[in-house]
């Protein structure tokens, strides 16, 4: 009689191939593929490259500062801007969000904060959006 909710499919973290560990702090916008690693800090934005099945997970101890985008996200540690994740976004019960979500599935554990607004995407969409560099920052480099 009553429909069953379909379970949040759990993404498999099996090896990253960048690490920004704890005891780094990085200042600037950075682009990525495949799996990204944050426990340390992050000031700038934070966006993969469109298009790949990228992974972003931030550890308990890591923090970004600026937009945020990935095809699906880890989240335990502190985002200060915007997140767009395309696929599956789970967020851990210390994840603290102080921006606007834009997700196509979610997960997310007792704890969690986010200071912001959570929109879903449609299965229609194709593409989140995805956060850009300015034009004059794009010439520059």
């Amino acid at each position: 009689m009553f429909d069953k909710k379909k379970p949040v499919p759990k993404v498999a973290v099996d090896q990253f191939s960048s690490l920004i560990s704890g005891n780094v702090s990085l200042a600037g916008d950075m682009a990525f593929e495949e799996g990204l690693k944050i426990s340390g800090t992050v000031t700038g934005n934070v966006c993969h490259k469109p298009g790949t099945h990228s992974l972003l997970a931030l550890s308990a101890d890591g923090r970004i500062e600026g937009n945020v985008s990935s095809y699906d996200a880890l989240i335990d540690g502190v985002i200060v801007g915007d997140l767009v994740v395309e696929h599956l976004l789970e967020l851990h019960s210390n994840a603290r969000v102080c921006g606007n979500i834009r997700y196509r599935q979610l997960s997310m554990e007792n704890g969690a904060v986010v200071d912001g607004t959570l929109s879903r995407m449609s299965d229609e969409e194709e593409t989140a959006q995805v956060f850009e560099l300015p034009r004059s920052q794009a010439r520059e480099g």
